[in-house]
């Protein structure tokens, strides 16, 4: 049984000024760390007019000192490097991550404003969704719109939010985003942005879903829904933490069904007369879940998880049903050796039961009742006619 989880957040919408980072290809810079990295590495000294030496082995050899000094530089306003004075002392984690990398590829900030989108849920890993160039009104229709001139509403600035402001790396010290709604899939970086923005409104709200497959040890996690003028199907990191088995004992517990799962069987334990004739047939219910919260994933909307296995509550459940499937397998005239062969076939399904299988005519008798006879009855009932049993 699978078990899949909803809810929709809504997306928020920002122009802002800073710097964005994005990968570009820098073969210099890219040479620079991935000697510095080997030369720390074997704790050999790192200074930065090194890298012109033939000494030090440096990838700038035969270019002047100042060179090498002003590259070293630019590495560390990259978030590559840390230096002092004029030593290399460590590669900041980024910079690690580029010495890696066989292609020469690093972030370089860019100064400007950005459209900046993002939503608050506690299954994203982190918040932002997309950013993309923005653009700023000319001075000349801002002073319109100050003078009352054109009828756009004043833009209003407020303070940065927190969870924006907290993605800021300006050193280099964390993995770059990776943007679930970015329509190039190239991850950012981002840099520093400026304490005042300005919020638009937005109508944009994705659907977050987290589905747990019976067999496997991690919710798989999927955003749906539309963010700015693009839509978004984007499959995220799966969930760790939190697998079927932990997630279904949860939804039971918050329903008060706990007590029913049978963790040696993997059923849920059910009374006969709580079951819908499907159920009873297929061995499989459906349970509703209204609005289930799960302890750090948040409240979800209502859910319905369909195919749950299910067995008998008791002996006496066993029973019942054991004989109602007797009377469903009575589609046609029960002769005594396809009575039996029926009888023997329903055993099977309720292995951890000694369920009792009852003669013909009690069970003829019993489907007959006080009511007019069903198909059931006479298909039941007329072998024994014919064989001279009584009605």
């Amino acid at each position: 049984m699978k078990i899949v989880l909803r809810r929709t957040v809504n997306v928020r919408w920002a122009l802002v000024q800073g710097k964005v980072a994005f990968a570009e290809r820098r073969v210099a810079e890219h040479a620079v760390v991935v000697w510095a990295a080997e030369r720390l590495r074997e704790g050999l000294e790192t200074r930065a007019e090194q890298l012109c030496e033939a000494t030090a082995q440096g990838p700038l050899l035969g270019l002047p000192p100042v060179v090498g000094r002003r590259l070293s530089r630019v590495c560390e306003e990259l978030g590559l490097l840390h230096l002092d004075k004029e030593r290399i002392v460590r590669l900041t984690p980024e910079g690690e991550r580029v010495a890696a990398s066989a292609e020469p590829r690093v972030f370089v900030p860019q100064l400007g404003a950005w459209w900046v989108f993002w939503a608050e849920d506690p299954l994203l890993t982190q918040p932002l969704l997309r950013v993309e160039p923005g653009k700023e009104p000319s001075a000349h229709k801002e002073r319109q719109a100050r003078n009352g001139e054109r009828r756009e509403v004043r833009r209003q600035f407020h303070n940065l939010p927190d969870t924006i402001a907290a993605l800021c790396d300006e050193r280099g010290e964390r993995p770059p985003l990776e943007l679930p709604a970015a329509r190039d899939g190239r991850p950012v970086r981002m840099v520093a942005l400026e304490r005042k923005v300005e919020l638009l409104r937005s109508e944009d709200r994705l659907m977050v879903e987290l589905t747990f497959e019976p067999d496997a040890t991690e919710g798989l996690l999927r955003l749906r829904g539309r963010v700015g003028d693009s839509g978004i199907d984007a499959t995220l990191p799966l969930l760790r933490g939190l697998d079927h088995a932990t997630a279904w004992r949860t939804l039971l517990r918050l329903k008060g069904a706990e007590d029913w799962w049978n963790p040696r069987s993997g059923k849920l334990q059910m009374p006969f007369n709580g079951l819908r004739d499907e159920a009873r047939e297929s061995f499989r219910h459906q349970m509703s879940f209204r609005t289930p919260e799960i302890d750090r994933l948040g409240r979800f909307d209502d859910t319905v998880v369909d195919g749950v296995p299910i067995e008998p509550a008791t002996l006496g459940d066993a029973q019942r049903w054991f004989e109602w499937l007797l009377e469903r397998r009575a589609d046609r005239t029960q002769w005594p050796d396809v009575f039996m062969a029926n009888a023997m076939d329903v055993t099977q399904l309720f292995p951890d039961h000694s369920v009792r299988v009852p003669a013909q005519s009690d069970l003829a008798r019993q489907v007959r009742g006080a009511e007019r006879p069903r198909a059931a009855y006479w298909h039941l009932q007329a072998p024994l006619d014919l064989d001279g049993g009584a009605s």
